[in-house]
């Protein structure tokens, strides 16, 4: 009986011990479920902190590439942050960091990798509130997020779509080279990429789909390039322009054919000729030619800077020469600019739904626009015109700008030592000639504002 109540005894005990421990237990797992809760939910609120800075910045970053104003800039990332939650003052001053309830907004960054113009560096914090730390008498942990945007340089200077067929071939004995930048073939082809002749072609990186020919005597850099990638995405998203509609009422079809000189002013006409060895002046302003823009013979066409609507052909033949101001030119036919004479034209974009043959056997001087909708843009061809493109250059020419006709096969022939600074979208790619041509990478060296550069979330 005594070691019977002795026993009963112990168990009491050790019951009660069980129930102290169950009691310790779950007060420290409520303890532990409660802190997971407030972790959770100040990541939660870290989450959209981040979000809010990220929205910012892009923001930010995106409204100086098109308006090149830091005041301009960081007004804009103000009006992010606040749309995407964060309340409090922003400081648009030079800001290293921020308390609750602040925004601070740095373009160019103060910190960090990407301290150059272009780039938006936002910072901002909120107090988020807190549920079961108010126990211990923690009401509220302030979160924080930080980004940085701006326009990542393209690292491709060289886009062939065509996903079967050659799409990149060199022939002859020229050839192309474009240190600064890669070269991307879309072909799934087994000769993707050719090389024939004593030609060379060297880039940073040459990706191809398919596969590679290389049955000349010339070179391939780097070599082997890089095969059985995925194919490349066009790189750009442009919207065409307006293309201008009218009557004309006088003078509809002026022609110049003597040795004299003749000035038009803005406004709509039918044609547009200057066949003799007089000189044809175009007043600055908008026109609207509905039927063909010519310039032939020995004459001079001198075009004001302003837009220009043909709804047929411009062209430009024998030893005339041309010079063409800045503006949007959209072409309803074929741009052949061929003649012997010079060829310059600043801060121009052609807008063609033909073909387009541009000859340098003169002196050729033409640049895109560094501003604006299309700036960068000199030739586009939209993805629907499968005409084909012809550029033939010469030592001394200036070509600068992208190339787009990512329906269109490309030719680019060379005759001497060719300096280019070109970015080049197109649907196949032939370059040829006995020339070397040198692209030193437009969106990358030239313009890095242009409409090829990305706008990346850099930090």
């Amino acid at each position: 009986m005594k070691v019977k109540s002795i026993w009963k005894r112990g168990l009491r005990e050790e019951s009660g011990t069980v129930l102290v421990m169950s009691a310790l237990l779950m007060t420290a797992m409520l303890g532990f479920v409660a802190l997971a809760t407030d972790v959770g939910l100040l990541l939660h609120a870290k989450r959209d902190m981040q979000i809010a800075a990220d929205a910012a910045a892009v923001a930010g970053a995106l409204d100086y590439k098109y308006n090149s104003s830091v005041s301009s800039a960081k007004t804009a990332a103000c009006a992010a942050a606040a749309a995407n939650g964060v309340s409090g003052t922003c400081s648009t001053g030079s800001c290293s960091g921020v308390t609750a309830k602040t925004i601070c907004v740095n373009s160019p960054p103060v910190s960090g990798y990407h301290t150059s113009t272009g780039y938006t560096e936002v910072i901002v914090a909120e107090p988020a509130p807190t549920t079961f730390m108010r126990a211990f008498h923690i009401n509220s942990v302030d979160v924080a997020g930080r980004a940085v945007a701006g326009s990542g340089l393209a690292n491709g200077c060289v886009w062939a779509l065509s996903r079967s067929g050659t799409d990149v071939s060199v022939t002859g004995s020229g050839s192309i080279t474009a240190q600064n930048c890669e070269i991307y073939d879309d072909s799934s082809s087994s000769k993707a990429l050719t090389l024939t002749g004593s030609g060379s072609i060297s880039a940073k990186q040459i990706a191809i789909v398919g596969s590679y020919s290389d049955t000349g005597s010339g070179h391939i850099s780097p070599n082997p390039p890089t095969t059985g990638i995925a194919p490349a995405a066009d790189p750009l998203t442009l919207t065409p322009p307006t293309i201008g509609t009218g009557t004309c009422a006088s003078n509809c079809n002026p022609s110049n054919t003597g040795s004299g000189n003749m000035t038009l002013q803005p406004g709509t006409y039918n044609s547009i000729s200057n066949t003799g060895s007089g000189t044809v002046t175009l007043s600055p302003g908008n026109y609207t030619i509905t039927g063909n823009l010519t310039n032939t013979g020995s004459g001079s066409l001198n075009i004001g800077a302003g837009n220009y609507s043909i709804g047929g052909n411009f062209s430009s033949t024998g030893s005339s020469s041309i010079s063409i101001g800045s503006g949007v030119y959209t072409v309803g036919g074929n741009l052949s600019l061929t003649g012997s004479g010079s060829l310059t034209g600043s801060g121009v974009t052609f807008y063609t739904q033909g073909s387009d043959t541009l000859t340098g056997s003169g002196n050729m001087n033409l640049t895109a626009p560094t501003s604006g909708t299309y700036n960068g843009v000199l030739i586009y061809q939209p993805p629907s015109d499968t005409n084909a493109m012809s550029i033939t250059g010469s030592g001394g020419d200036k070509i600068q700008g992208i190339l787009y006709a990512p329906g269109a096969p490309l030719t680019l022939t060379g005759s001497g030592s060719l300096n280019v600074s070109l970015d080049i979208i197109a649907d196949t790619i032939n370059v040829t000639g006995s020339g070397s041509i040198t692209d030193t990478n437009y969106a990358v060296v030239t313009n890095p504002g242009s409409v090829l550069s990305k706008l990346v979330l850099a930090e």
